[in-house]
């Protein structure tokens, strides 16, 4: 029988004294506990974490997963209030508020993944980390960390403060991010060299191989349709517009940073149009399926 436990994590680091812990709801006990570390949880099968994977939660998930472990994280952040207006009746049941709780978020999470079982979507609320994830995306948030950074402080200069010092040594730090991703996208995604070189990069392309890698990282379906939707690279209309249009704007920086490198090599210096990202996308999924990327990671069709 397979133990699965839900999880509302929470920003944990040790030098903080005060600091929560992550909150767990395990189903076949109908229980609640705490936990300081994610490691705690090894006699699980399955975890089931919310949308919050902090920076201090990567080592933790290396070693559940390392275990034989499967971790999974809620993909739809922005339906919590309607998930929390669903069922506030067993949740004003089991925790006597209908407001936002810890133990009522981490028994939220067992009634979603419990609904999707039933209706056959569990993969449309939750998705699984893997190996690639667990040794990228840290060093994806440290890159858009810099990189946020750096802009921030050459925009001060255009108020008149002298920042080329800072600059300088940001955009060092900066360009040592994404060597160090591109490193391990080479070491732990199979074939990234090929795919790389069927797209028309090589080891100089920094920002290329630096957005190809965040690619590969985020973009889980090997569907283009999906994949356009997950990437918001359509036009929503009505008044609604943006209820329909939820996308991920972290792998959609990483499409933009790859398509403005591919542009800039065919001589268009313009800043990306929708087309262009559309067709780059295209081109990158056609590059993984070729390469046997797609099936030997498991992406979804």
């Amino acid at each position: 029988m397979t133990r699965r436990i839900f999880v509302d994590t929470r920003w944990n680091p040790k030098k903080h004294k005060e600091s929560k812990k992550h909150v767990c709801y395990d189903p076949d006990k109908d229980s609640f506990f705490e936990a300081d570390s994610l490691a705690e949880l090894k006699d699980y099968d399955e975890v089931y974490l919310d949308s919050s994977i902090f920076p201090n939660m990567w080592q933790q998930l290396r070693e559940v997963i390392s275990n034989g472990r499967r971790v999974y994280y809620f993909t739809r952040p922005w339906k919590w209030k309607e998930i929390r207006k669903r069922f506030k009746d067993e949740l004003k049941a089991k925790v006597d508020k209908v407001s936002k709780t810890d133990e009522g978020d981490a028994y939220l999470l067992w009634k979603v993944y419990e609904l999707s079982l039933v209706k056959n979507n569990t993969h449309r609320y939750f998705r699984l980390l893997t190996i690639i994830d667990i040794e990228l995306r840290p060093l994806l948030m440290k890159e858009e960390l810099l990189y946020k950074n750096l802009q921030r402080i050459r925009n001060t200069s255009m108020v008149g403060v002298d920042v080329r010092s800072d600059v300088k040594i940001l955009e060092k730090m900066v360009e040592d991010a994404r060597r160090e991703i591109i490193d391990k996208a080479i070491n732990i995604i199979p074939r990234f060299v090929d795919i790389a070189d069927s797209l028309g990069l090589n080891r100089d392309d920094i920002s290329g191989l630096t957005g190809l890698a965040g690619l590969l990282a985020y973009i889980k379906s090997a569907s283009y349709r999906k994949s356009i939707k997950y990437l918001g690279l359509f036009k929503a209309k009505g008044r609604d517009a943006w209820r329909v249009k939820k996308s991920s704007h972290k792998a959609r920086r990483y499409l933009l940073m790859f398509t403005n490198v591919i542009l800039w090599k065919n001589s268009e210096y313009r800043p990306p149009r929708y087309r262009d990202m559309r067709r780059v996308l295209k081109t990158v999924i056609e590059a993984r399926s070729q390469t046997g990327l797609a099936e030997g990671l498991g992406y979804k069709s």
